[in-house]
């Protein structure tokens, strides 16, 4: 059950009522059950290992013929990660999606390329990919793609050959960490749970069968970013973790078969099948309808008219436009990896962010701002 607080100034929240999952309900129908976040970092770990191996066997959707690693992969196996080329093998491997932030980040460069083959020094790692080798291998995987240290930033040929490859490596993953709430490296994203949401029981009570059940309330607006129905007002919140705010993590969440944030409070898990969090509120129904979450995403390029992939391009081009890029130049290789995916479902020509087959509409944009100085697309294109 869902109780909703309006201040004196017009401000809105919502705390959630409910008992636990799993124990005994309460005799009102009304209240409904909920899971309890995790504290620890080995049981968030616990939860997703859950969470991955349910996809991999109930999911036909998120089912997909095992490919290729990335040209070049960290292998995780040893205390001192080090890159690999992986040669066209085939084995599942994690990908790490992360804000670089304005901190100096490990790289790899044409003359650290060598080095990087022998051994990355632990203590060269930054925290948040610290915590990501960490996870590949509690969830048993030997390989993760980090994009600093897998394509060679300083060789403009391999950078625009591997970023060109963007749609397979997230697509190719079995899971995608995303460190959402890390605004650089130095943050990472392990570490216990503050607690700030944490629930507290207001109710106990004896049911006629004597079972004891208890009733527990907690902060519920956590998630009133995914556009979550809420009475009195039903109008979704912007995401405000860094992570959010960044162009290229724009298309690494779309482009995941499975992507899973490390949020401050909890996991919230997104595949191609389902919607989930560690609380259960991201379950409703009306969750699900959100037009720009993964599972709404590939339904609709699945089975789409060319005006419904179209106007799923313009929520997407306009959920995009927002978005910070520390390199303007980037601003549609950033998104090519959603349009590569719209061609499979026959959109047709693509041109400089815009479909041939729907030219006249996509020129109805409006400029908010000065042109984009130096060129970097068509005057006639939302992207200049």
């Amino acid at each position: 059950m869902i109780v909703g607080i309006s201040d004196i100034d017009g401000g809105y929240s919502f705390n959630e009522v409910y008992t636990v999952s799993g124990c005994t309900k309460a005799p009102w129908l009304l209240i409904g059950e909920g899971s309890e976040r995790t504290i620890t970092t080995e049981e968030t770990i616990q939860v997703l290992r859950g969470w991955i191996d349910t996809c991999l066997t109930s999911h036909p959707a998120c089912a997909r013929q095992q490919k290729n690693l990335p040209t070049r992969v960290l292998d995780v196996s040893s205390h001192n990660p080090s890159l690999r080329a992986s040669h066209g093998d085939r084995e599942p491997y994690a990908a790490l999606s992360h804000c670089w932030g304005k901190s100096p980040l490990i790289q790899t460069h044409r003359d650290t390329l060598r080095d990087r083959f022998d051994a990355i020094p632990w203590n060269n790692l930054s925290k948040t990919f610290q915590d990501a080798v960490t996870t590949t291998r509690e969830l048993g995987l030997r390989y993760l793609w980090i994009d600093s240290l897998c394509i060679v930033q300083d060789d403009p040929e391999d950078w625009a050959r591997e970023s060109g490859k963007m749609a397979s490596i997230y697509e190719g993953a079995q899971v995608v960490l995303a460190a959402s709430d890390a605004k650089d490296g130095h943050d990472g994203f392990l570490r216990p749970r503050s607690g700030s949401a944490s629930p507290k029981s207001i109710f106990q009570g004896i049911k006629s069968n004597g079972n004891s059940y208890s009733i527990r309330i907690r902060k519920g607006d956590y998630h009133k970013w995914y556009g979550d129905a809420l009475p009195p007002r039903s109008q979704s919140s912007p995401d405000s973790s860094p992570l959010s705010t960044r162009g290229w993590a724009f298309q690494e969440r779309l482009l995941a078969t499975r992507y899973v944030q490390f949020r401050s409070e909890e996991l919230i898990w997104e595949c191609r099948s389902a919607l989930w969090c560690e609380c259960g509120a991201l379950t409703r129904p009306s969750q699900q309808r959100e037009p720009l979450s993964k599972k709404a995403f590939y339904d609709t390029l699945g089975s789409s008219t060319h005006s419904e992939l179209f106007s799923l391009w313009s929520k997407i081009v306009n959920a995009y436009a927002i978005k910070a890029l520390t390199n303007g130049g980037d601003v549609l290789p950033a998104l090519s990896g959603l349009a590569k995916q719209f061609q499979k479902s026959n959109a047709g020509t693509y041109i400089a962010g815009l479909w041939e087959a729907d030219f006249p509409l996509c020129l109805l944009w409006e400029a908010r701002a000065a042109k984009a100085s130096p060129y970097r697309a068509p005057s006639w294109s939302w992207a200049s």
